[in-house]
């Protein structure tokens, strides 16, 4: 059973691959500024960034400013910009750029082995004196990390370098980071999450082994201004599929204390086979609310945590997004040894609701990756109920299993995965019965003998 990226899993968009589009500055990949009318001209500013998902060893990341007219998205020609950028509130660089196209591209190459920043204007037999590509390496000390960066841009010419103009412009942009770290889990022992920030930088991760809960902190300026301009705030959890605490049907995570809606927790069990992916995602909605019930410090502190719920059905769409498939299984826990009941439905993914009729469909539960549990082939309800497989699991097998459907109704690309866990039953211990009545005798001469002897 391949596993791919497809459009969509429960209703979340995959953001994979996926070029995000803001409207304010908030410090995402990319961002349109505001429009605004210069003399008679319309003028707005988009800043991108790529690549869009770096991991600390990147060797450079590009950015690309455009001036241009609002109404037509048509680049003025003649720019001249002054940029300085900023991350943490300490200064990168400050430099005067110009461009004939008022298209910019900048060339940053994080440099740590020097103290000094420099910029070079590229293109062209005499850059700088026959015209301006406006095509700048920048290198040095500068993005040598992911995190927010912040940029104070003025237009100083546009139209015509004679053409002198004052417009200022804040933007920010935020350059992924990925982290990994190291728990250690009392039943899984050493496991090695990452987590993927698209926001600011994360700090302060702690795993609480007791209370299986993971905690980590993000910058966060909670102030009414910068909150006006968030549209979303966005952090990646890798999960190792042999970490079977946390590979559960349901989640419970927080932002400063506030319980995050369960909307804003999605998980991906298809763009990899090493590792679930857990989205927490917080929308302007999530963010004002929490923001009208914490304290004012300047940070998101986050907390994720297995849940006692079990989320019934699971939704996943076919690879080919053909049906779109609900399973749940009982008893919750899947119990080395034991059979488990599971119950499904096969639905049209456009409308609400709807099953499809009788079809027919192979299941095949999954131990690791190649280790075949269990297979069935059957033929789904021809009125739309749930149809039912019993499913034996070995007792000598626990962790991650796999449950796919495939070939739904003969399509070999109409194939649904989910993830879950096989526990070990509790064990009872059992006493002979020689050890049973010796404690019974011992329990009653501990009650009598006290009486005996004031006799």
């Amino acid at each position: 059973m391949k596993k791919i990226a497809i459009l969509c899993i429960s209703g979340f968009v995959l953001f994979s691959g996926i070029f995000f589009t803001s409207v304010y500055g908030d410090g995402l990949a990319s961002e349109i500024l505001p429009p605004a009318m210069i003399g008679n001209k319309n003028v707005t500013l988009s800043i991108n960034s790529s690549p869009f998902l770096i991991d600390n060893n990147h060797v450079g990341t590009q950015i690309n400013f455009i001036v241009q007219d609002a109404s037509n998205q048509v680049p003025f020609q003649q720019v001249t910009l002054s940029v300085a950028a900023f991350k943490d509130n300490n200064a990168l660089f400050g430099h005067i750029f110009m461009s004939d196209s008022g298209n910019f591209l900048f060339n940053v190459i994080p440099d740590n082995s020097t103290n000094n920043i420099t910029i070079t204007e590229k293109g062209g037999v005499l850059p700088g004196l026959l015209g301006h590509s406006g095509t700048y390496d920048i290198k040095g000390p500068v993005f040598v990390s992911g995190g927010l960066y912040k940029f104070k841009i003025s237009v100083l010419t546009l139209g015509s370098y004679d053409n002198q103009i004052s417009k200022s412009y804040d933007a920010a942009i935020s350059i992924p980071q990925t982290n990994q770290y190291t728990v250690d889990d009392k039943d899984d022992g050493k496991q090695t999450v990452s987590i993927v920030a698209y926001y600011d930088t994360i700090g302060n991760f702690q795993y609480d082994k007791d209370n299986k809960k993971m905690s980590f902190t993000m910058p966060f300026n909670w102030s009414p201004d910068n909150l006006k301009q968030v549209t979303v705030v966005h952090q990646e959890l890798k999960i190792p599929r042999s970490f079977a605490t946390f590979v559960v049907t349901k989640y419970d995570a927080s932002v400063n204390g506030v319980q995050l809606p369960d909307k804003a927790i999605s998980i991906d069990d298809y763009s990899s086979d090493e590792y679930r992916i857990i989205h927490l995602i917080l929308y302007k909605q999530e963010i004002t609310a929490i923001s009208q019930q914490q304290n004012t410090k300047q940070e998101m502190d986050f907390t994720l945590s297995p849940s006692n719920q079990t989320a019934f059905p699971i939704i996943q769409y076919t690879r080919n997004a053909q049906y779109k498939v609900g399973l749940s299984w009982d008893p919750p826990q899947i119990m080395a040894g034991h059979t488990t009941k599971l119950s499904f439905q096969v639905f049209d993914p456009y409308i609400v609701n709807k099953t499809v009729g009788s079809i027919p469909y192979d299941f095949s539960a999954i131990e690791g990756k190649n280790g075949l549990v269990y297979h069935k082939s059957g033929t789904t309800n021809s009125d739309g109920t749930p149809s039912t497989i019993d499913m034996n699991i070995p007792d000598n097998y626990t962790g991650p299993i796999t449950l796919g459907f495939e070939n739904l109704n003969g399509n070999s690309f109409a194939d649904a995965e989910f993830t879950g866990i096989v526990s070990r039953p509790a064990i009872v211990p059992e006493f002979p019965s020689g050890v049973i009545m010796i404690s019974i005798v011992v329990f009653t001469a501990a009650l009598i003998l006290p009486r005996f002897l004031k006799t």
